[in-house]
């Protein structure tokens, strides 16, 4: 089973086998091309293969059906949509946008409703690798606050992970959420420990070579670098390296992202049909406001702002919770979700063309992971017959 989802180039580099089925029978490690992904030691029993079936997010994505107050053709379950950030200027600042998921992290700790917080940074060793982080201070929280365009395997040592403390909230990507919490249907441990689910919407993982590319573009030897950000200075902020010298060299947030990191995401992220979070508790997205005269964010440099989207009944308490207790400042209150689609584009975009690629690699006699009918079927008559052509021919040209 995983050698089909890596011939089909189908794996998102979780980590979560591993963490299953030990890492004398399974070990995902970065490869040639970049990401992390499984090698088999030893081959997995029939009912391993059915285990893996089900919390694969290279197999399936599928939420049980909610009881959510409001529903978006595009944006989905939910009980509350909002335009907010963090109360606290430190964390808006080490943000990549209005920091209102590091402002519900620092909220969770301080009332003591979870021991830690799994989610991914940089590594201490290897500056431009991501490591999956512990945090149970503010000062971690914000260590750890800004965005990180780069594979990571945040379920890779979950078990070992989850040991270390009683109750946790995790952050990750759609797919990282998607694997954890079907798993916690199969496993204990997770179920009990992991309190909360919190993610981001997510335009797909870039190959870690992206980044050394750029920064061999700007002429630095790889072992002289100190720090690597994607997303400082502002929002959306600077791709910023530092050497060990102290220099500081930087590139746009347009560059960076549309020009050398966005056209290397892995496959799997092109044919996703959940980047915004449906497994979450609580979603979060770049809340951008200033647009040109075709409607697409200009990303100037301006205080950061987030959507924050309550997806459960435990995410919308805690979002009013942290409201309640000034930790963020509310600016909107979104009533018309059209809104959402002209501030995120991209994730509109992917919605309305995830049909076309679903039935390219059907027509190509392909696997493809299994979502929600309701993530994207509706979605789709908002799409255009030409663009939806053109999404499925060019996703058979990318097999």
């Amino acid at each position: 089973m995983i050698s089909r989802i890596l011939n089909n180039n189908l794996c998102a580099g979780c980590g979560l086998c591993q963490s299953i089925y030990g890492e004398n029978k399974v070990s995902v490690k970065l490869n040639p091309d970049g990401f992390y992904r499984p090698e088999v030691i030893q081959k997995l029993s029939k009912d391993e293969e059915q285990l893996l079936s089900n919390v694969c997010p290279a197999i399936k994505v599928k939420n049980e059906k909610l009881l959510s107050p409001k529903k978006d053709i595009i944006w989905g379950d939910m009980y509350s949509s909002i335009i907010c950030s963090s109360a606290d200027d430190d964390v808006r600042s080490e943000a990549s946008s209005g920091g209102a998921i590091s402002a519900m992290l620092i909220y969770l700790l301080k009332e003591k409703k979870v021991s830690a917080v799994i989610q991914i940074g940089a590594s201490k060793e290897v500056p431009y690798l991501n490591e999956v982080k512990i945090s149970t201070t503010r000062d971690e929280i914000i260590e750890n606050a800004n965005s990180r365009y780069a594979p990571s395997a945040p379920l890779q040592n979950i078990h070992n992970n989850l040991k270390e403390y009683e109750s946790f909230a995790f952050v990750g990507k759609p797919c990282d959420v998607a694997a954890l919490r079907q798993y916690s249907k199969y496993n204990e441990e997770v179920k009990k420990k992991v309190k909360y689910y919190i993610s981001f919407f997510c335009a797909g993982v870039p190959s870690l070579n992206a980044t050394k590319d750029i920064i061999s573009s700007m002429d630095i030897n790889i072992n002289d670098v100190e720090n690597v950000s994607y997303r400082k200075e502002g929002w959306p902020g600077f791709f910023r390296v530092i050497d060990k010298s102290k220099r500081s060299y930087k590139l746009s947030y347009s560059v960076t992202w549309m020009k050398l990191l966005g056209p290397r995401v892995q496959f799997r992220c092109k044919v996703c049909a959940d980047a915004i979070g449906h497994l979450a508790d609580i979603v979060c997205g770049d809340g951008w406001e200033d647009f040109d005269n075709k409607g697409f964010p200009t990303f100037k440099n301006a205080p950061g702002k987030s959507i924050l989207i309550s997806r459960t009944k435990m995410g919308e308490e805690l979002v009013q919770e942290v409201l309640n207790t000034n930790h963020l400042i509310l600016y909107k209150d979104i009533k018309n979700y059209r809104t959402i689609d002209k501030m995120q584009p991209g994730q509109y975009a992917k919605k309305i063309y995830f049909l076309p690629r679903y039935l390219g690699l059907r027509i190509s006699n392909r696997p493809a992971p299994k979502f929600n009918l309701d993530f994207y079927l509706m979605a789709t008559f908002k799409s255009n017959p030409i663009a939806f052509l053109k999404n499925l021919i060019g996703i058979r040209k990318r097999i």
